[in-house]
């Protein structure tokens, strides 16, 4: 991220924290949604014995999500807000969490990660361009992460737009996504305006069936409705 913005959103949310303390509505989520969003982006993945890193963890929010879904599990949040990262430690101090003040893109991580979840983060608009700042944000969640990704985004597929807010099109971020990978899901089934978009590292298929392998291994205990499909 442009350093200008960086700057810029670490002004923002200082103030709004400052104004709302630990509370939803300090990370702009102000309509009791976050954790609808969290049970859609956790939606697609198998999160036991994995690694997550959370972009823009904001308070480390995702982490009783990730709980409900996995008993064994990595987190790391990184997020270029300090006082986020504060409260953070305080909250959730078990070995397997840690949390890093960053920039995502720019950090220079030593490990990877299974999957990597970011939400809200590319809601705003920027000085630098939009689309550059999530497609190198793609590149790195795809060059840092084993398994996938999965990001959220403000749809421009609405009655109206928010001045501050950048609205991304769905049709520009998959075709990106599929230069990555043929393995992409999309959903805008949850809210209007609002999309979500799930990377598969793994694209392989067999030749004699033309089923996604990861499909197959997800659907292991439903071989008869797979089979039926042959």
């Amino acid at each position: 991220m442009h350093i200008d913005d960086v700057r810029s959103m670490q002004q923002r949310f200082n103030k709004r924290f400052d104004k709302f303390g630990r509370t939803a509505k300090t990370l702009d989520w102000d309509k009791g949604k976050q954790e609808i969003r969290f049970e859609i982006l956790t939606s697609q993945y198998s999160f036991e014995g994995k690694s997550v890193i959370d972009v823009g963890c904001g308070f480390g929010d995702l982490i009783p999500t990730l709980k409900e879904k996995a008993s064994n599990f990595k987190y790391m949040g990184i997020d270029i807000v300090d006082v986020f990262i504060e409260e953070a430690q305080g909250l959730y101090t078990d070995s397997n969490y840690s949390f890093v003040v960053a920039d995502f893109i720019e950090h220079d991580f030593v490990e990877t990660f299974d999957y990597c979840i970011a939400s809200g983060v590319f809601n705003y608009r920027l000085k630098q361009d939009n689309y550059d700042f999530i497609f190198d944000a793609m590149h790195k969640a795809w060059d840092i992460c084993r398994d996938g990704f999965a990001f959220d985004f403000l749809s421009d597929k609405v009655d109206y737009e928010i001045d501050h807010a950048f609205h991304s099109s769905p049709c520009k971020i998959l075709e990106f996504a599929y230069s990555l990978s043929k393995n992409v899901i999309l959903r805008n089934d949850y809210m209007p305006f609002e999309f979500s978009l799930f990377m598969f590292k793994d694209d392989s298929f067999a030749q004699e069936d033309t089923l996604f392998t990861t499909y197959k291994l997800k659907n292991t205990t439903n071989n008869k409705s797979i089979k039926s499909f042959l």
